[in-house]
């Protein structure tokens, strides 16, 4: 699995680096909406004990200072276990349709039957690559980390690949 996540940086680097010559731009204020977001993934994915991850975000329309978008969201797994989290997001286009977003974010977390993360606080750190479409919905492919930043006697963390469709909240609307 580290095969696996070490080819997704590679192309992440190769992503950024090819489109250093394009425009871009970071997100939020007039330029962007509001995003009500759907994932699903995969937790522990460079584990033996993978269980499925589901999740709802909102990512806020106004950026703080231009740059930083508050987010917050609610993740949930097959084996039970909850994380409610808020945190600060930034999101760069580049050219006319393909987004990056990196995001760092705090909150409570319950382990259900999933896997024991070491602490009730826990810290979620990430990085998303995208296609936005011209309706400004997005359909993205992510990496992150859980971890409880050695506040607790353990620190485990774990890994989560996941796969994100971004809708305007604004349309719900209009």
């Amino acid at each position: 699995m580290k095969l696996v996540l070490g080819k997704l940086l590679a192309a992440c680097v190769v992503f950024g680096l090819w489109n250093t010559a394009h425009a871009q731009q970071i997100l939020g204020n007039d330029n962007d909406s509001g995003l009500l977001e759907f994932s699903t993934g995969m937790v522990d994915i460079t584990q033996d004990e993978e269980a499925a991850e589901f999740r709802v975000n909102y990512r806020a329309q106004h950026a703080m200072f231009d740059v930083a978008r508050p987010i917050g969201g609610v993740m949930v797994t097959s084996e039970g276990a909850a994380h409610g989290y808020g945190g600060l997001a930034v999101d760069v286009l580049w050219g006319d349709h393909f987004v990056s977003s990196v995001y760092t974010s705090v909150g409570a977390y319950h382990q259900g039957n999933g896997e024991d993360l070491g602490h009730w606080i826990e810290f979620r750190s990430g990085l998303e690559l995208g296609f936005r479409f011209d309706s400004h919905e997005r359909l993205s492919l992510g990496i992150s980390h859980i971890s409880n930043a050695s506040i607790g006697d353990e620190n485990p963390g774990t890994e989560i690949l996941s796969l994100t469709y971004s809708f305007p909240i604004d349309r719900l609307f209009d």
